[in-house]
């Protein structure tokens, strides 16, 4: 592997920062926790359906460039430690890759990022009775190119014949082929959007 020279800038810039990244692109109920120090990168990857209460750390890696060397690249020193018996992940050096990507995109590029805010639901002792109260809890960003945009075509287009697999009632799937069709335009709605109207879930 290697580091470019946007890896080097994008860590000596957010020198001390700590955060947590999920990404659809990890495995299932996986996240990251990044720490970034006098130059390196520390991931510990942690997955939540391991274990029923409770998020488990499973792999700690720590990466820095070795030389400072500048041209195309750089030798990528890094080391990486499981955290349970017998762990395995195939693409672990992905997660590395991604949060790079994502802290490079997320500092420097023209993106959308959508504020989140949740809420926590409590049981409470009171006056010997049980109660539900809702607290708030965390707020975190969705990284979205369509959060805020909203897509509108009237002019009418033709789409190309193409296999689907069609959903049924039972739960069961089939493939079939869907002929080529004109379309008479179309409207997407942004993200937050979808999110308020109860369409999109986020959790």
């Amino acid at each position: 592997m290697k580091f470019t020279q946007f890896h080097i800038d994008i860590l000596q810039e957010l020198d001390n920062e700590n955060g947590i990244v999920r990404s659809p692109y990890f495995i299932e109920g996986c996240y990251v926790v990044y720490s970034i120090k006098n130059g390196c990168l520390i991931l510990w990857i942690f997955q939540d359906n391991i274990d029923k209460y409770l998020s488990i750390p499973t792999y700690y890696i720590c990466v820095s460039p070795k030389d400072k060397i500048k041209g195309n690249g750089h030798q990528l020193d890094c080391m990486v430690l499981p955290l349970i018996d017998g762990c395995m992940e195939a693409n672990i050096r992905d997660y590395i890759d991604m949060v790079l990507d994502y802290l490079c995109l997320r500092q420097w590029a023209e993106v959308q990022l959508g504020k989140v805010s949740t809420t926590i639901r409590k049981e409470v002792k009171k006056n010997k009775k049980t109660q539900i109260v809702t607290e708030e809890g965390l707020d975190y960003y969705r990284f979205d190119s369509k959060w805020y945009t909203e897509i509108c075509n009237d002019e009418s287009f033709k789409v190309s014949g193409h296999f689907r697999l069609q959903p049924y009632g039972d739960g069961t799937k089939k493939l079939i082929w869907i002929n080529e069709f004109t379309k008479n335009g179309y409207h997407r709605k942004a993200t937050i959007d979808k999110v308020k109207d109860g369409e999109v879930s986020l959790t």
